[in-house]
């Protein structure tokens, strides 16, 4: 909803400041009543048991009925607050907002002698007059703000239908692709490594390697794209469920051990199975891991290596039980200012293109987590992941 500014009109002012001096007034039994006069607004004035005083032109056009019928008639008749109290009728709840007379905007719903009703928006001011309190109420039609209103509840909710059937989509589309990429990288692999006998020409060897690395690529894509789906669908969580971050990491490790190999690079790690339980979705966060830690041994030097490590600790700003998990390389390292247009996307999570380390950190913020980097040039890079051991499931916005 659109916070909108209280409007006091120029007559209710003009009213409260001096009314004696610019508003004529006549008896109505004992209470002398003001006369608004010629006015843009649509005002009224009422007593705080809700007893229509005094209505201007305006307002008689707002409600369909004369200005005379008006006056003496409860307010109830006429307006109706738009929330609804069990405990209590609209109309007592209205004029309990009436009579608090500090100018807040107050939406409600006139019922005109026709039978129809438009939403309207009241702003009150409660002046003293011989010892008796009147409320002046001005009223502004906003069945125009209200269409909007409702189309634009309208149009998010067909995006977020849109996004759903995109994910559906883009999981089909994933899911449609898997099967024949894992066959075609899994006979490459049988190829490649001359599984049942020598291949004759050692290129038809290099031409199935080509192949497992293009369908590795290929099938990262497609992982990508569907999670930058999911990020901007806001849907990144699936499931929560306790997991164990050591056989997480080892899982991690055991998949690009291939690429591992082809680098010259070592990973080691110190979490053993049990140490860290945790509870969230462990195939995100496997994910968000093997984002960081391709990214260390993709940008490693050959013969380097890879150190990952965790550990638990409470958090001092929200009292949390929080891992931190490294993830250390020696490889060449960021200059200061890479680093720094590093850190900035991964602060503004608007920059999901850029590659691994911009998902992990986007998929982070999103259980109340974080992603830091620590880098120097030719000393190597420290990612460090830091989030709640234990997910309650809630999207952090």
């Amino acid at each position: 909803m659109t916070n909108h500014k209280p409007f006091l009109p120029a007559a209710v002012i003009m009213t409260e400041k001096s009314a004696a001096s610019r508003a004529t007034t006549r008896p109505i039994g004992d209470i002398a009543v003001v006369d608004f006069g010629i006015s843009p607004d649509p005002l009224l004035s009422l007593l705080p048991n809700g007893t229509i005083l005094n209505v201007n032109q305006r307002a008689a056009e707002m409600f369909s009925c004369h200005a005379r019928l008006m006056m003496g008639a409860h307010i109830g008749a006429f307006l109706e607050g738009l929330t609804h109290d069990d405990d209590k009728p609209s109309s007592e709840k209205l004029m309990g907002a009436l009579f608090v007379g500090d100018g807040s905007p107050i939406e409600a719903v006139a019922h005109k002698l026709n039978g129809d009703s438009l939403p309207v928006e009241i702003t009150s001011a409660v002046l003293d007059q011989d010892g008796v309190s009147i409320i002046i109420a001005a009223m502004r039609d906003i069945t125009h703000r209200k269409h909007n209103e409702s189309a634009l509840t309208k149009a998010k909710e067909n995006a977020e239908r849109a996004n759903v059937a995109k994910l559906e989509f883009l999981g089909q589309l994933s899911h449609e692709l898997r099967t024949p990429l894992a066959a075609a990288i899994g006979f490459a692999e049988v190829m490649r490594d001359e599984m049942f006998g020598p291949l004759g020409i050692k290129l038809y060897q290099t031409y199935a390697a080509d192949i497992c690395k293009s369908g590795r690529q290929l099938a990262d894509v497609v992982e990508r794209i569907i999670d930058v789906s999911r990020l901007e669908g806001r849907m990144a969580i699936a499931h929560t469920r306790m997991a164990d971050l050591g056989e997480i990491v080892e899982r991690v490790i055991e998949h690009h051990a291939a690429d591992a190999a082809i680098q010259g690079v070592r990973i080691s790690h110190n979490l053993r199975r049990g140490s860290i339980p945790v509870v969230l979705d462990d195939e995100t966060l496997q994910k968000m891991i093997a984002h960081v830690v391709e990214n260390a041994i993709k940008y490693n030097r050959f013969g380097g290596k890879v150190e990952i490590a965790g550990k638990v600790e409470i958090a001092q700003e929200t009292d949390v039980r929080q891992v931190l998990l490294t993830v250390t390389d020696n490889g060449a390292g960021f200059a200061a200012e890479q680093l720094q247009k590093l850190q900035r996307s991964l602060d503004t999570n608007n920059q999901l293109t850029n590659g691994g380390l911009a998902l992990c950190g986007a998929f982070l913020h999103l259980i109340g987590g974080s992603l830091s980097i620590c880098s120097a040039p030719n000393l190597g890079t420290t990612a460090t992941l830091a989030f709640p051991q234990r997910y309650d499931g809630r999207w952090h916005p």
